[in-house]
């Protein structure tokens, strides 16, 4: 089953597919740290998706994974992503 993560980047919703969850955290975590705006991460529909505050939670995790080295966050000129 395909895995999908939506994003918004430069004024624009964005889907891309991928064949693992595994992928879909890891370009999840990507997206975010470039800044941009990472809202579903799922399987199926696009309403079969984790919520929003657990994607946050995936991204802390992610983050204290990282080697102090690399460990650099969102941009700080893009928005944080927040659960609502």
């Amino acid at each position: 089953m395909d895995w999908f993560v939506q994003f918004h980047q430069a004024g624009a919703d964005h889907l891309i597919r991928v064949k693992t969850p595994e992928e879909a955290i890891e370009l999840a975590c990507r997206l975010l740290d470039d800044g941009r705006d990472v809202w579903a991460i799922g399987t199926g529909s696009l309403t079969d998706t984790i919520a929003k505050d657990q994607i946050a939670r995936i991204y802390e995790i992610w983050l204290r994974a990282k080697p102090p080295a690399v460990r650099q966050g969102p941009n700080p000129q893009q928005p944080e992503i927040r659960a609502d």
